[in-house]
Order: C-alpha cells, then structure tokens, then sequence
C-alpha cells in the first residue's frame, strides 16, 4: 500500500465519529517515562492490528492512573485517535502518546481505549535509561522503542472477568536471597468500571500465611480496594525464613478472589535480564 493511499484511508476514516457499535477496551499496564526503584524508566509503545477489511479508528477514552505528570500540559484531553488500515497495523509511539496525553511527562497506570471496529491491541512495555544517559525514552531512528521489554495485551471491558476467582499462575519470588533477589514480582489491576471492586489476594502454599506487599507484612487473606476509574499494582515479596540463607527463587500460585469485573495481571522481573514476564490470570470458574 502505497503513503498516498495510506494518507487518503486516513483523512476519510478520521472525519467519521466513533461508531455506536464501539468497543471499549483496557490495555491493564500502560507507562510513560515511569521511573523505577533502580532509577531506570518505562514507557509503552501500541500495536494496532486490524484484521478486517474496513479502515478501523482507535482513540484514547482516559488514563486510569497510578500516576500523570503533566507539569506543562498542551491543551484539553482531545480523545486522540489513530485509524488502522483495513488488514494492516500502526504503531502508536511512546513520544506520540507523549503529545496525545497532553504533553504528559510521566505517567503510570492503565489505558482505556475505544475502537469502532475489530481490533487487537497490544502494548510493549520497555525499561530504558533516563532522559540523560538515553535520550528520547531510547527510540530507534523509526521510532520504536529500544530495550527490554514485555507484551500486554488489551483486554474487551465487556469480557472482564468478575465477580469470580482468579489464578495468577507461576509467578517467582526470592526469599533469603544473598545480596539481591533475582526476581521481582507484582500483580496489577485495573477498574474501568464506575463501581469500586475488592480484590482479596491468597497465596496457597505460603506457610507463613503472610506476605510483604509494597514492603510491609500483610497477613492472607489481603483485601485491597480498587476505586471506579482507577489502577493499583502491588510489589508481592515472602517473608524470610530464619536460618536458611541463600535459597534460591521459588515458584508460587497467586488466588485473587474479586467481587465485580476487574482486570488483573502479573509481572515476573528478571532483574539480571532486565525483562519482565507477564502473567495472564486465569478465571477458575470459567477457563
């Protein structure tokens, strides 16, 4: 397909509304030049994959934050948008999304979306290097994002799970570690919904029957509440066992019991590798 043809498909499609018949979905982690514990950052990139035979449009409903930085915004939220080509994909880049999102400098959380036709949404969540030692959030001469990385998929707000009992299988911690622990965990979830939901996290085979959440003792079951509108991710760490030093990584079975619809995923971080892993949650009353 030739630019100019590209260019035309685009002009057309964006004058066209956002149809009745649209789908709501929920990239479940999002990022924009977040800062780590480490002092290095994440930003996300899209990928918008149409498999249709039709010019699909996608535009940004909100943030559901975590957290948005916007010291010196660019204007109102305009709901912006991106239209796909028919059998095609457009990759939203993190400095587009920069300028999309008001001139947000810093932003954490979950991105809803809308799209009048069948789309697949997924993100690249990229861990790169400061604005100083890495200029422009690491970008390629294309655009793209350069390092480590992990996929998130977006998820149909009607197809959320809940109320239900969810599985977030083989997830890896560290306890006793000598020096730092290989691997990091967190699990992450996000409401769109206008009604709050409770999440209540257990871990099975956790004899101690508590865990560190974001670094304090918190007995199980542990009960969280995710706000209408809002994201929270949880730092998930066991405690110490007293005199085993320097075991090593163990794999464990996260339960979340949720009582409305909720998206929830998990993060493996390989702190050698400098990759993350994503966990899928598995619905146990009906997968």
């Amino acid at each position: 397909m030739t630019i100019r043809r590209t260019l035309a498909l685009f002009v057309v499609a964006i004058a066209l509304p956002l149809q009745a018949a649209a789908t709501d979905l929920v990239l479940p982690m999002f990022a924009l030049n977040a800062e780590l514990t480490d002092g290095r950052r994440q930003s996300t990139e899209l990928y918008l994959v149409n498999p249709g035979t039709k010019p699909v449009q996608v535009g940004i409903s909100a943030i559901l934050p975590g957290r948005v930085r916007r010291p010196t915004p660019c204007g109102e939220f305009m709901s912006p948008t991106r239209v796909i080509p028919p059998q095609s994909a457009v990759v939203w880049t993190a400095s587009g999304l920069a300028t999309d999102l008001g001139c947000a400098d810093e932003a954490l959380g979950a991105l809803e979306l809308r799209s009048d036709g069948p789309i697949r949404i997924s993100g690249r969540l990229v861990t790169h290097g400061d604005d100083e030692t890495t200029p422009n959030l690491g970008v390629t001469p294309q655009g793209v994002l350069s390092g480590a990385g992990q996929v998130v998929e977006a998820v149909a707000v009607n197809h959320l799970p809940g109320p239900t009992t969810l599985l977030v299988p083989a997830l890896l911690w560290h306890r006793n570690p000598c020096g730092s622990p290989d691997f990091t965990t967190n699990v992450a979830f996000a409401n769109p919904g206008s009604e709050p939901v409770t999440a209540t996290l257990y871990v099975p085979s956790e004899a101690a029957r508590a865990i560190r959440v974001n670094g304090r003792i918190e007995a199980l079951p542990h009960h969280v509440v995710i706000e209408a509108g809002r994201w929270k991710r949880l730092d998930i760490a066991p405690l110490p066992r007293h005199g085993n030093l320097c075991l090593e990584p163990e794999s464990f079975d996260l339960e979340v019991v949720i009582d409305g619809p909720l998206a929830v995923i998990g993060t493996v971080f390989d702190r050698a590798g400098g990759d993350g892993r994503t966990v899928r949650a598995v619905d146990l009353e009906r997968d």
